[in-house]
């Protein structure tokens, strides 16, 4: 919200027969300064509720909120909330969403970045309403998605130049590259990697190409892949096989489904058959491009290189193959076979052992809201096997197991990402207290 302008107070009266014009000129001041104030109050509101009307449409456009928002600021030049929408209108002028990636332009990108970074200069933890991502995780979007329209043009020294820019502008911060560094080592070798969300597709990015950690590993963003340009960098620059050619990803938006069995069968070894009921992602009747182009991916790919899912994908996005999904900690690998909790898992997944925040600093993690959601899978990734303990009445296991959980991130390190997270945590420990 603005700040009121300072109203006259105080005012001395030396002159008993000036009281009159004086209160006048009071009454004049004060009212000039409370209109200026609401002015600035409806300003505000409106170049947000401007752009939050705009974000709902099939064709939004923001140069009224980009006009009403740096007006507003002209007024108001330390309201934080308003540079962190001022920044959000930039960055979707220079590009509505990641159809628009390979065009960002760098002057927009600049723009938008030192909105954001002054937010954290004014609110180092940022205390508004937010949109999607915290300043923090909107910096690393802005010079990722410029990063990656470098890499697009062929021009590497940019790219890599646009990556060490959202390092030093306030992006790309410790503990979201530390999750992302152990999300990574828990795949195997030359992994295909399905991501979801701008906190770990953009960051395992930086991680590959600046700090050269998992290059083996192909991450693929399940939301970029319904772009016309993304399946075909990920086919002629990551080496993905595809069946599909340039024609069927520019013309091919969706395919009307019913629910129908898939097979995909092992040229080199016939007792290998991943078969699964794939249903229709849209509407009950559609599958769309990202799924067909997943769906080619999986037939392409999937007996050469090991595949995994970031955890807590929907099953729209890991197209029904929930039931085939063995929960390795961050990550969940494909398996041939149907799954069954209660006899294929492990009582204890060894990559829970590996999971541990020693480089990260408190107020690193405290000071933006999403490092702490994005950390706080550290933590459900103990809850799905602690809960899978409970289940088989493995109860001492389980009680360890939450004790080296709470021993590796506990609530004073690791905030809880919402007081619901924090009841749930306490409902189990309560819980296995009594058993």
């Amino acid at each position: 919200m603005a700040r009121d302008s300072p109203a006259a107070s105080d005012l001395r009266y030396r002159l008993f027969f000036m009281k009159i014009i004086l209160l006048i000129i009071f009454s004049t001041t004060f009212i000039s300064a409370q209109s200026q104030a609401d002015s600035t109050r409806q300003l505000a509101d409106s170049g947000k509720a401007e752009f939050l009307y705009q974000v709902k449409l099939d064709t939004p456009g923001f140069e009224k909120a980009e006009r009403i928002l740096r007006n507003q600021l002209k007024l108001d030049p330390a309201n934080a909330e308003l540079h962190y929408y001022y920044g959000y209108v930039l960055d979707r002028i220079n590009a509505l969403d990641g159809k628009g990636m390979p065009s960002v332009k760098i002057g927009l990108a600049l723009k938008a970045s030192e909105q954001f970074e002054l937010v954290n200069k004014l609110e180092p933890t940022y205390k508004h309403d937010l949109y999607l991502l915290d300043p923090y995780s909107k910096i690393t979007a802005i010079w990722g998605s410029l990063a990656q329209s470098f890499f697009l043009k062929g021009q590497i020294d940019s790219a890599r130049w646009a990556f060490r820019q959202g390092k030093n502008r306030g992006g790309y911060i410790e503990p979201i590259l530390e999750f992302n560094r152990q999300l990574l080592s828990t795949c195997k070798k030359n992994s295909i990697l399905l991501t979801n969300g701008d906190n770990i597709t953009f960051p395992i990015w930086y991680l590959q190409e600046i700090e050269k950690f998992r290059p083996d590993i192909t991450p693929v963003d399940v939301n970029l892949i319904n772009t016309k340009w993304y399946p075909k960098y990920l086919i002629q620059s990551k080496g993905i096989k595809s069946g599909l050619t340039n024609l069927m990803i520019d013309t091919l938006d969706y395919l009307e489904w019913k629910s129908q069995n898939i097979t995909i069968k092992d040229r080199n070894d016939s007792t290998k058959v991943l078969s699964w009921e794939l249903k229709p992602t849209y509407m009950n009747a559609y599958i769309l491009k990202g799924d067909i182009f997943l769906l080619d991916l999986l037939k392409q790919n999937f007996y050469s290189r090991p595949f995994y899912f970031s955890n807590y994908s929907d099953s729209t996005y890991n197209l029904y193959l929930t039931d085939h999904l063995i929960d390795q900690g961050l990550v969940s690998s494909i398996s041939v076979t149907r799954v069954d909790n209660m006899k294929d898992t492990l009582f204890i997944n060894p990559n829970l052992a590996s999971y541990s925040l020693p480089k990260t600093k408190i107020n690193d993690i405290a000071k933006s809201q999403d490092a702490v959601t994005t950390l706080s899978m550290l933590r459900w990734a103990y809850y799905s096997n602690i809960s899978h303990l409970i289940q088989l009445e493995k109860y001492d296991l389980a009680r360890k197991l939450l004790e080296e959980m709470q021993r590796k991130f506990p609530w004073q390190k690791l905030p809880f990402s919402s007081p619901d997270e924090e009841k749930y945590f306490q409902g189990m420990k309560d819980m296995l207290k009594n058993r």
